[in-house]
């Protein structure tokens, strides 16, 4: 494996190879298939659950979410009895980044999730999607947010595919800005270039990629679903030439500074049926519980309540938005707490499901171990049993017990005690709403994750050709290897060394895996002690943003 001077990373948010080929078979992403050309490259599997912001965060540790501590965009915080957004303060291992300053090397990292608030790092780092706006994605660089303000002014945090376009108006109200962003994120690269000449590792990532698929996905039409509409075709295919531009750019960096050039993307896409309520499986299973009328009167009393505050605190700030992070859970979901036995307050690509412990809410009905772990198997076994109503199929591919197979406390860690992936082609619904069926369409959601993303790897003696199957863990290993330093032993995965044509057969613990240092120990105590939380407006904010994207109900 040679080691190299400066990297360059190209991050596709949900980039797939499904997608990739027809595109460039089709003469639509010449740079990229110039790219790959002298690439080795292959499928990156994600990690689990394949969700953005945990998947970025392993790509940046070299650890899963076990480790790292980022499962969802949004925790549980028990304590205060609400969902919170995930930020960098909460990731409680070391990123590429930290190791990279420790040794004297400068960065740059553009657009990268769970990177707010900015990481004290050597160079310069502008925040992803979970910043609330582009002011604070900027806050740990003052200069050189005035320099891409006045050089590419274009720069921006924004979001154009809130819903599938209907016609050929609306597609290209939200392909033309894209486009432009694209180009905009590939400027930056240059500008943070001139600010921070000697960098060592700069990344750029493409967000916009993950919406555009969401809802643009039948117009790829690069599968069953797909939908055959030259108009509506050509716009989308023109969507991806204009991310070709923005990486042919890129790689016009990385050629005149002589880097080694990876492309990594978080996880890879697919069609999607609909959604899997989970917890209506939960309640017709009756491991949780809706309350009595008294109840309900109750649960009616407490939102008003909340209603009242929120007006009252509204009245100062009238621009302040209205946001679920303005009511608690108990309020968010009409549950019987006394008698519901464990729920799932927060969904993506996986249900996170909670045991509703004495550990975390008093007065909760699980107070022993024995209560505890029955209520764990009766769950785990309600979910398992789960089946398809019209094809009688599982509805949930893997069930994760944290507890047995982390060998951890997920009460005393934050973490959920067990999370359920549906398939690949659903994504989970927490929300109640209406009606008793498991499964549901969502015509607002047409594409989804897939586990499979992508990897390439361009540079000296690298080995050329469809070559590589490796894991998202790998990524972090792989950057500390090119560079020649240290591999810390917490790190899970290890080099990507088969671009090179050499063999990896070796277990992880053998690819000379280094004990971290203490000075290196960058993340937090545990999830629990926060050393920042996010103002109720910069929470709302965000939230708005994950609504826009499908993140969130």
């Amino acid at each position: 494996m040679k080691t190299t001077d400066r990297l360059v990373i190209l991050g596709l948010d949900g980039a797939t190879w499904t997608v990739l080929d027809p595109m460039i078979q089709n003469g639509v992403m010449p740079n990229l298939a110039a790219l790959l050309g002298r690439s080795a490259y292959g499928t990156l599997r994600s990690t689990i659950p394949p969700v953005t912001s945990a998947a970025w965060t392993t790509m940046m540790t070299g650890c899963g979410p076990a480790q790292h501590g980022v499962f969802d965009h949004r925790y549980y915080d028990a304590a205060a009895g609400q969902l919170r957004v995930n930020h960098s303060g909460r990731v409680k291992v070391p990123t590429f980044w930290h190791l990279l300053s420790d040794a004297g090397r400068s960065v740059i990292s553009l657009n990268v999730p769970v990177t707010f608030p900015p990481l004290k790092v050597k160079g310069v780092v502008v925040s992803g999607m979970d910043a609330p706006h582009l002011e604070a994605a900027l806050s740990g660089s003052p200069e050189f947010a005035q320099r891409l303000a006045r050089e590419v002014p274009g720069y921006a945090l924004k979001f154009f595919w809130k819903k599938p376009p209907r016609n050929i108006d609306e597609m290209n109200a939200a392909a033309d800005p894209t486009i432009e962003l694209f180009k905009a994120r590939a400027e930056g690269a240059w500008s943070a270039d001139r600010h921070v000449p000697d960098w060592s590792t700069l990344m750029v990532q493409f967000q916009n990629l993950d919406p555009f698929q969401h809802r643009a996905w039948r117009y790829l039409n690069v599968d069953e679903t797909g939908i055959d509409d030259p108009a509506m075709n050509a716009a989308a295919q023109g969507v991806m030439r204009g991310l070709d531009a923005a990486i042919g750019r890129v790689c016009e960096l990385a050629e005149k500074r002589g880097a080694t050039v990876m492309v990594v993307s978080d996880h890879g896409f697919g069609s999607c049926k609909g959604r899997v309520h989970v917890n209506r499986v939960l309640l017709d299973a009756g491991i949780a519980r809706l309350p009595s009328k008294f109840g309900t009167l109750a649960m009616g009393a407490e939102k008003i309540r909340g209603r009242l505050a929120l007006w009252n605190a509204k009245r100062g700030t009238p621009e302040a938005r209205t946001s679920s992070f303005d009511q608690s859970v108990s309020a968010q979901f009409p549950f019987d707490w006394k008698r519901t036995l464990a729920f799932a307050p927060h969904q993506d690509t996986a249900a996170m499901i909670y045991l509703n412990t004495a550990s975390r809410s008093a007065g909760a009905p699980l107070q022993t171990f024995r209560q505890i772990d029955d209520a764990r198997q009766a769950t785990i076994a309600a979910l398992a049993d789960a089946r398809h109503p019209q094809t009688g199929e599982p509805l949930f591919a893997q069930i994760i017990d944290m507890a047995s197979t982390h060998n951890l406390d997920p009460a005393r860690e934050g973490y959920p005690d067990i999370i359920a992936l549906p398939d690949v082609a659903y994504w989970v619904r927490t929300k109640l709403a209406p009606g008793k069926s498991w499964v549901e369409a969502d015509d607002a959601l047409p594409g989804t994750h897939r586990p499979e993303g992508i990897v390439a790897i361009a540079g000296p003696g690298v080995t050329p050709g469809r070559n590589l199957r490796s894991d998202l863990r790998d990524i972090a290993p792989t950057v500390l290897r090119l560079f020649d330093l240290p591999i810390p032993a917490h790190i899970e995965g290890r080099p990507i060394i088969e671009a090179w044509g050499e063999s990896n057969d070796a277990p992880p613990a053998a690819q000379a895996h280094q004990p971290m240092r203490e000075d290196q120990a960058h993340g937090l105590a545990g999830p629990h002690q926060p050393e920042f939380e996010y103002t109720p407006e910069e929470q709302a904010i965000i939230e708005q943003r994950l609504a826009d994207l499908g993140y969130l109900e």
